[in-house]
C-alpha cells in the first residue's frame, strides 16, 4: 500500500505543486486561447478607464470630515482647528480628487476661496517660498457671502511645495509658520500622498501644526464593482473562472464577484492599482466550438472580451541606487530629471541612466518631463521599501 501511495504521489507531483509554482509550463489549469486585445480596443478601454469620474468613496469621505471639520471652526475660530489635511496613497492624483470634490461643497459653503494656482512643482526652487508669499498674502477678496472676512485655502497637492534640498524646503517652513497664526479668518484644505506626509513629520511634525487629518479609505470589492460597470457593459466583458483554490474557498459566489475579490485583495484596496490590474487582465479569447454561431469557415473566428484572473506585475530585482530612486518618486510624487537628481543628491547623467532602465522595466513611467511609479508595482514595491527600513506609511 505505501509503495502504491509512493508511486500516485510520484506520478501526480505535477499536478499538485501547479497551484504553487511560477514556472509557466506548470499551470494550474489547461492553456487557453488569451490574446491581447487589438490596439483600437485597447486604447478605448485605457480612454474610459481614463475618463472614469471620481471614486465615491473618497469624495464621500472628504466631504464628511469638511464638513464636521469646518462647521465647527466656522462657529469658534479662535478655539479649534482651522484645517483638514487629505491624504491618498502616492500613486492617487490627490489635486484632481481634491478639485473634483471641492467644486460643489465650496458653492454650499458661500466663502471665498483661494485655490493656490500651481499645476506642477516651480521650475526654481528656490522661487517656492517667493511664490507661495505672493499668492497667500494678498488680501482676501470680499463678496456677499464673505461677512466675516473668511476665507477656504486650497492647497490641491502638498508635495508641488518643496523639494527634499536645501533651498527645497523654504516653502513648508513658511507654511508652518501660516499654519500657526491667522486661524480666525482662514481654513486650509490640503492634499498629499502619504508617504511625503510621513517625511515632513519625520522632520519638521508637520501633523502638530494641522487639525483634522483624512486619510482616505481603500476601495471595498462592491465599490470597485460599482465603479467599473459602465465599462463593463459597454464592452460586453465576462468574467473567467476563478482559480481552483479561490473557487474553493467562495463556492457560493459567482465569477464577477470572485474576480472583484480578489482584483482588491491583491491591490491592497489602493483604487488606482486596482484599475491597472483591471486593464492587465482583460484579453481576447476564441468562443468555443458549441457556443460559435454557424457562419462561413473562410470567416474568423468569433472573440469574446473576457476578464481572467487579476495578478499584479512581479518587481524586478533593485539595487539599492533604484530604491532610493523609486522612494524619492513615491514621497515627492511627480519629478522631473533635474528634481530628481537635486534629491538624491546625484550627477543628472547617472539619475538619467538609471531611469531609463526602470522605464524599460515598466517600474517607472514617463509623461512629457515628468516621472512617475507605474501604480501596479506599488504594492510589491511599498512592501520591499518597507522592508529596507525607508518610511512608509509611519512605518
Amino acid at each position: 500500500m505505501l509503495k502504491r501511495l509512493r508511486n500516485w504521489l510520484i506520478n501526480s507531483r505535477h499536478f499538485l505543486f501547479s497551484w504553487y509554482t511560477k514556472d509557466s509550463q506548470e499551470t494550474q489549469e489547461p492553456e487557453r486561447s488569451l490574446v491581447e486585445l487589438p490596439a483600437e480596443m485597447r486604447d478605448r478601454l485605457v480612454e474610459a478607464v481614463d475618463n472614469l469620474p471620481n471614486n465615491p468613496a473618497d469624495q464621500e469621505a472628504i466631504l464628511s470630515v469638511l464638513d464636521e471639520t469646518f462647521d465647527c471652526w466656522f462657529k469658534n475660530p479662535n478655539d479649534t482647528n482651522n484645517s483638514v489635511v487629505i491624504l491618498s496613497d502616492p500613486v492617487a492624483t490627490i489635486s484632481r480628487i481634491l478639485s473634483e470634490t471641492l467644486a460643489e461643497w465650496i458653492e454650499k459653503k458661500q466663502v471665498p476661496m483661494r485655490l493656490l494656482p500651481l499645476t506642477a512643482r516651480p521650475i526654481e526652487i528656490e522661487t517656492i517660498k517667493s511664490k507661495l508669499e505672493y499668492y497667500l498674502e494678498q488680501q482676501c477678496p470680499k463678496n456677499n457671502f464673505d461677512k466675516q472676512g473668511l476665507e477656504v485655502v486650497v492647497i490641491p497637492n502638498l508635495s508641488w511645495f518643496f523639494l527634499r534640498s536645501l533651498e527645497g524646503l523654504e516653502g513648508i517652513e513658511y507654511l508652518q509658520s501660516l499654519l500657526c497664526k491667522g486661524s480666525e479668518n482662514r481654513f486650509w484644505i490640503i492634499g498629499m500622498g502619504q508617504v511625503g506626509w510621513e517625511y515632513l513629520n519625520l522632520i519638521y511634525n508637520i501633523e502638530a501644526y494641522c487639525g483634522k487629518v483624512l486619510i482616505l479609505p481603500k476601495i471595498e470589492s462592491e465599490e470597485l464593482q460599482e465603479w467599473l460597470e459602465p465599462i463593463i457593459n459597454e464592452l460586453d466583458i465576462i468574467f473567467d473562472e476563478p482559480r481552483l483554490d479561490q473557487k474553493l474557498l467562495n463556492n457560493n459566489k459567482d465569477n464577477k464577484t470572485n474576480y472583484f475579490d480578489l482584483l482588491v485583495d491583491i491591490s491592497e484596496g489602493v483604487s488606482k492599482v486596482a484599475v491597472q490590474g483591471f486593464l492587465k487582465s482583460v484579453k481576447y479569447e476564441e468562443i468555443d466550438e458549441e457556443e460559435k454561431v454557424e457562419e462561413d469557415e473562410t470567416k474568423s473566428h468569433p472573440k469574446k472580451i473576457v476578464a481572467n484572473t487579476p495578478s499584479l506585475q512581479d518587481l524586478p530585482a533593485l539595487e539599492s541606487a533604484d530604491q532610493y530612486l523609486l522612494y524619492s518618486l513615491l514621497l515627492q510624487g511627480d519629478l522631473t530629471i533635474s528634481e530628481l537628481a537635486k534629491t538624491l543628491g546625484d550627477e543628472e547623467l547617472e539619475v538619467r541612466a538609471r531611469v531609463q532602465v526602470l522605464r524599460r522595466q515598466g517600474v517607472v513611467e514617463q509623461q512629457g518631463q515628468v516621472l512617475k511609479i507605474n501604480p501596479i508595482y506599488y504594492p510589491r514595491l511599498k512592501q520591499e521599501l518597507a522592508n529596507n527600513n525607508f518610511v512608509i506609511n509611519g512605518e
